[in-house]
């Protein structure tokens, strides 16, 4: 007798079980990291933790209606999002309507709610592309007619981003379209001209920016200055270093106890690795990558072409935004103050994350190839 076949589960449903136990993991450690913080600052330990909640719900309900919403209908309203996406980042850079926290301009407050306009630039630009690559599908070895116009929009949204200064976006969302642009039929040499000027341009934003140049002399040697530019990053190695294999137990950090600026934020990840050591460190990168792996699946599978490019532009965004934050808090990286997706406190981000892969479901659900 021949063996039956095993079932195999749905890519939506896996991408939904990723997405619950990575939410879960961000609420239960917001509230671990942000506790004390909170109630010195706020008066109450549970700030940000009831905060996150409220943006967990409505987070799940833009999840619902994006799971719900066909996605097809993107193709044809893409133009209202990108203008939405530009006028955005005007305002936050206008004095007295962008909120400046901490040197950068990078929100603003729509009816008394905070919200920050390059997480909805990042979804703007995905389904501009998507549909963008469907038009030009073969015209895209042209420079001219291909990569040329991509890289006006690009540019001028780059250029706002670093306005604000938003440098880390900047290059996220830049390697996440060129990504979609490489994959849907770049000419090599037109992706390896284009990804030299950006480094190019990267490494000129770096050396002329005084705190930039500062950041990225730091990443090269934290020590030399641990007590001052290098500060955050060393407090991150200490708080891997204490979490050993198992952790000291959720609760019991001692890097959250205003020794690691940012503790429930952009380095979130190094407390969860005190706290629940390398085995909470792998079932993290464990979600991320399967959430990844099945994105990429649904994209792969995925007969209609803009669907496809959606798919494959959602996934990217995530994961390379998690593989930054990652390479931030091991030092493999310069500082960059990117959350990681899901897991650190912030409405803006996990609202338009939940969104996102609300649309990678219904992208999931449609008839795909077998």
């Amino acid at each position: 007798m021949s063996a039956r076949p095993r079932p195999q589960r749905h890519p939506s449903a896996v991408i939904l079980f990723c997405l619950a136990g990575l939410v879960g993991i961000g609420v239960l450690m917001i509230y671990s990291s942000s506790a004390i913080y909170a109630e010195r600052i706020y008066g109450s330990p549970y700030h940000f933790l009831q905060r996150q909640i409220l943006h967990l719900a409505l987070g799940t309900a833009l999840l619902v209606f994006a799971a719900k919403h066909p996605y097809e209908r993107y193709r044809r309203t893409y133009p209202i999002f990108v203008f939405l996406a530009f006028f955005f980042m005007l305002l936050v850079l206008i004095p007295g309507v962008g909120t400046q926290v901490g040197g950068a301009r990078r929100w603003i407050r729509i009816f008394g709610i905070g919200f920050q306009p390059s997480e909805f630039v990042k979804f703007s630009l995905i389904i501009w592309m998507a549909g963008f690559l469907c038009r030009k599908k073969g015209e895209l070895h042209q420079f001219s007619k291909g990569l040329l116009p991509s890289l006006i929009v690009m540019g001028v949204f780059f250029f706002l981003l670093i306005l604000q200064p938003d440098f880390g976006t900047a290059v996220l969302i830049s390697l996440t379209l060129f990504i979609m642009i490489f994959v849907a039929g770049l000419r090599p040499s037109h992706m390896i001209l284009s990804l030299s000027g950006l480094a190019g341009m990267g490494a000129m934003l770096v050396a002329f920016s005084p705190y930039r140049l500062l950041r990225f002399l730091t990443f090269l040697d934290p020590w030399a200055d641990s007590r001052g530019s290098g500060y955050q990053l060393v407090q991150s190695f200490l708080a891997f270093g204490q979490g050993g294999i198992f952790g000291v137990d959720l609760g019991n950090s001692k890097q959250k106890l205003f020794f690691l600026p940012e503790a429930h934020t952009d380095f979130i990840f190094s407390i969860l690795a005190e706290e629940t050591g390398f085995i909470g460190v792998l079932f993290v990168v464990f979600l991320i990558a399967l959430l990844s792996y099945k994105g990429l699946e649904v994209a792969l599978r995925c007969p209609d072409e803009f669907g496809r490019n959606l798919a494959l532009g959602i996934t990217c965004l995530i994961g390379l935004q998690s593989l930054l934050n990652l390479g931030v808090v091991v030092g493999a990286l310069p500082t960059k103050g990117i959350p990681l997706p899901f897991i650190s406190y912030g409405g803006s981000s996990l609202l338009m994350n939940m969104f996102m892969v609300g649309v990678l479901v219904n992208v999931a659900e449609q008839k795909i190839d077998v």
